[in-house]
């Protein structure tokens, strides 16, 4: 090693089902087999496929390393003696954590399995991280009349009364949003994400006999210290049972919203990966539609006969309203609507990036007040479509994704909601041949519904997620804020996804809502101003 001293390497094999003993919470079993005498370091691989794990220890002596492989074997014996000896006793009482959100008010936590109706999903393969631990889930309030509702799904109208956990404080918001627009560049200002997606709080812990008390801090905040002082660790999950999906479009009809694409919803595939020496994160969209080896150009998604005669009809127009569309929906929507249909990322006709600009010069023409008549961009005749395109495989890689702050509303109602603002960089040449090849791979040999297969562990790719949307519909309405009006968009996302090594593919629906908002808008975007916009879309949900 660096000292000079002689070592040797030796691998041992451990059971999957045991990794959460030797990993412990945050890696904490593997920092304690480092500290054995003679240890230089343990790796402990549990992304690879099959049933052990490999567990790989670099010491100075043979010795040394067989101590630490019989540590790990006392762990798992000492947990498989109280497994016998608690097998036939009876069940103890159910474990429930209380958060007291202000005097003879508490909220009750309960195991996963004993809380009935939930609506979400979760992501198992999360909660394995923090080792043999137990999922707890919003079960209700303590004072009578404070329950949740949870028998249905409840979008709240503007005079609806939520419970939070604690009054929000308008200056801690702005506060958070300043310190977040402060992290970013001048680039990252003009292209940030903007994402509020409704979920719920979970909360990993052991599931020991008696109560939990967790208790605000001096000022009156229930924070990450609060529960980390009581090895709970609060994990959100933004990932919806399908059973709500009617529910959810039926009541954003009743509150005016409109289906940008009902006639055609998205289909995509994201993954989100880490690759090369450095484990350089990257988050990919693949391929639009599922057969990608069947498609001929009349079922390719992106050369549709509706984005045909969409192209068809703005290389024809000859004033800017006729660009638009003829219609008298809000400008924004009018121009977000046909960007679904000629931009040259969801439109593989060679007359896509002609249209498109065209579609941005009218559009730009009626945000400065000119009229209905004024004459439109002249891009020429309208070229004709090539036959036999197949959609590429990669259409999408963003890089240095990072998320500057992330915000969670705690409610009595049934979901609570996050507000996430996140950079990146759109950069296709940081994704080497090596993983494309391997991506394409896997693409490939996807299974009979699309999914794609996780790569075998010598590629050096590991996948932390997969994320195939079957169904993706956008909706959008107006809405009046205190700086003018402004859209509303809400992406509602059918949907099945893995998370790192799970084997089978989990059913479930996601939801984004943010403001659509022009780069020139976001790069101006003050603290105040989105504040007020997160508020906007907290009386919507």
């Amino acid at each position: 090693d660096m000292y000079g001293r002689r070592c040797v390497t030796r691998t041992y094999q451990v059971e999957r089902k045991f990794a959460g003993l030797v990993i412990g919470t945050k890696g904490a079993g593997i920092r304690e087999l480092e500290k054995i005498a003679g240890v230089v370091n343990v790796r402990f691989d549990s992304r690879r496929e099959g049933e052990t794990c490999p567990l790989t220890v670099k010491a100075t002596s043979e010795d040394v390393c067989d101590a630490v492989y019989n540590e790990v074997q006392e762990r798992i014996d000492f947990t498989k003696q109280k497994k016998r000896i608690f097998s036939k006793a009876p069940r103890p009482p159910v474990t429930q954590v209380y958060i007291e959100i202000e005097e003879n008010m508490k909220i009750c936590l309960k195991p996963k399995s004993d809380v009935q109706n939930s609506k979400i999903i979760t992501r198992d393969a999360t909660v394995k991280r923090y080792g043999n631990k137990e999922t707890f889930l919003f079960s209700g309030y303590e004072v009578q009349g404070l329950e949740d509702g949870l028998d249905r799904l409840q979008i709240a109208s503007d005079q609806a009364v939520k419970l939070d956990w604690m009054q929000m404080n308008m200056e801690d918001l702005k506060g958070t949003l300043n310190a977040a627009f402060k992290k970013m560049n001048e680039e990252e200002r003009k292209t940030f994400d903007f994402n509020v997606s409704p979920g719920k709080f979970t909360f990993v812990c052991n599931n020991e006999r008696g109560r939990k008390y967790i208790v605000p801090d001096k000022n009156g905040n229930v924070g990450k210290e609060c529960f980390k002082a009581k090895n709970i660790a609060p994990v959100y999950s933004n990932a919806l049972k399908r059973n709500i999906y009617p529910e959810v479009t039926r009541n954003l009809q009743l509150l005016g919203f409109s289906n940008l694409n009902e006639g055609s919803p998205e289909q995509f595939t994201i993954v989100h990966l880490l690759a090369g020496e450095n484990q350089e994160r990257f988050s990919v969209v693949l391929a639009l539609d599922e057969n990608l080896e069947e498609l001929s150009e009349k079922s390719d998604q992106r050369l549709s006969e509706e984005k045909k005669k969409a192209i068809e009809d703005v290389f024809k127009a000859k004033t800017i309203h006729e660009v638009m569309g003829n219609t008298h929906l809000y400008p924004k929507i009018a121009f977000h609507k046909l960007s679904l249909l000629l931009h040259p990322d969801k439109n593989s006709h060679p007359g896509a990036t002609d249209a498109f600009k065209k579609l941005q010069h009218a559009y730009q023409e009626m945000l400065a007040g000119k009229s209905n008549s004024a004459k439109s961009l002249d891009i020429g005749s309208v070229p004709q479509p090539k036959t036999d395109i197949k959609p590429p495989k990669v259409i999408s890689v963003k890089v240095q994704k990072r998320k500057v702050a992330n915000i969670t509303f705690f409610s009595s109602r049934i979901l609570d909601m996050r507000v996430a603002l996140t950079t990146f960089r759109e950069d296709p040449t940081r994704l080497t041949n090596h993983i494309r090849d391997v991506l394409n791979e896997c693409w490939d040999k996807r299974d009979p519904e699309g999914g794609i297969l996780t790569p075998e562990g010598r590629s050096g790719i590991f996948i932390q997620c997969l994320k195939q949307v079957t169904a993706g519909h956008i909706w959008v309405k107006p809405i009046e804020t205190k700086y003018g009006e402004t859209v509303l968009q809400v992406r509602v996302k059918e949907m099945r996804e893995k998370i790192e090594n799970q084997r089978d593919w989990q059913e479930c629906v996601e939801i984004d809502m943010t403001i659509i908002m022009e780069e020139q808008e976001k790069e101006h975007m003050e603290d105040e101003k989105l504040a007020s916009y997160i508020m906007e879309i907290r009386k919507v949900w």
